[in-house]
């Protein structure tokens, strides 16, 4: 027999707005969460194409491993899609969100993007804050990938370059990737897979960081591109430390 109605038990709310007429017509925006009980199932990527029922009959068919849990949550979530500008947001969140997810690369490191780019040739971007009237600070036409932290003024002005003509980039920037908030001419690249963000092990905005960041793209460059560096400055300082090493 079907259990009789007890309020203690069933009281699944319902989640839809009050007052809204479902009946007419409109756009919605539906969000159906993994349950975190279920593993890492969606790894495989023929997994990923499935429905839920499909990976459950492949499970009971020996196909795929058992799964702690459940997949899905007993919910869902639903926006009201208002206008052409709350439509464009989240047409946007939904194209970004993949990239959202944060990879680990080894040696403490994290980033978004391609990881691909680290294993191409690539040119470090370094330059001095300040930099003598008439500096060319237009990076070199290359098929490598470009990476800096492009911290000071004059590599920011080179990223934006490299932005516009569409070049490859590792960007390791001066902030960490917790409640991060790409910068918005960054997005076409990350849409192209034509960015990397590189988290640094110190994310800070100081000096030390900076020497550290400079380190590293030294380090992981196959060849530098340096339109100025200031005489005793860090940066000279850095590179003169590099040559030594070389010698």
């Amino acid at each position: 027999m079907p259990s009789q109605y007890n309020p203690e038990i069933h009281h699944r709310r319902s989640i839809r707005l009050k007052g809204h007429d479902y009946a007419v017509g409109g756009l919605y925006f539906i969000t159906i969460c993994a349950h975190h009980d279920a593993g890492n199932i969606f790894a495989p990527p023929d997994v990923r194409e499935m429905v839920g029922h499909e990976y459950i009959a492949g499970v009971k068919s020996g196909k795929w491993p058992r799964f702690p849990g459940k997949i899905w949550h007993r919910n869902y979530y639903e926006c009201i899609v208002r206008n052409p500008e709350a439509e464009r947001k989240i047409g946007e969140y939904i194209r970004m969100n993949p990239w959202k997810c944060i990879s680990h690369f080894g040696n403490g490191m994290r980033g978004i993007g391609n990881p691909a780019l680290l294993n191409c040739p690539k040119i470090g971007v370094l330059c001095s804050r300040k930099v003598p009237p008439g500096c060319n600070l237009e990076p070199p036409e290359s098929e490598d990938v470009f990476i800096g932290g492009f911290h000071s003024p004059p590599e920011k002005q080179s990223l934006d370059r490299l932005l516009a003509r569409g070049d490859r980039i590792i960007c390791c920037p001066a902030w960490g990737l917790k409640g991060i908030h790409v910068p918005e001419k960054w997005l076409p690249a990350l849409d192209s897979n034509r960015i990397l963000i590189l988290e640094m092990k110190n994310p800070a905005g100081n000096l030390v960081a900076a020497a550290e960041r400079n380190m590293f793209v030294m380090q992981s460059a196959d060849q530098l591109w340096v339109p100025h560096a200031t005489p005793g400055g860090m940066l000279t300082r850095l590179l003169d430390a590099k040559s030594r090493r070389a010698r």
